[in-house]
């Protein structure tokens, strides 16, 4: 019983599974973040457009 546990102990074969798992992880929680400030830009970006777009309007 002693060597199967120490068996199980020392087998990596499962190890590079949970360090994709991991860059998985890291690279999409990267990828949120990124993403909500990208669409915060992004929506300023429309916001001033639109009021640019306001001022030069002619009055009626």
């Amino acid at each position: 019983m002693k060597a199967l546990l120490c068996k199980f102990l020392r087998n990596e074969s499962g190890a590079t599974a949970i360090e994709y798992g991991l860059l998985i992880a890291c690279i999409g929680l990267a990828a949120t973040f990124g993403m909500k400030s990208f669409s915060a830009a992004l929506y300023n970006v429309y916001v001033d457009v639109d009021n640019a777009v306001q001022e030069h309007q002619p009055a009626n």
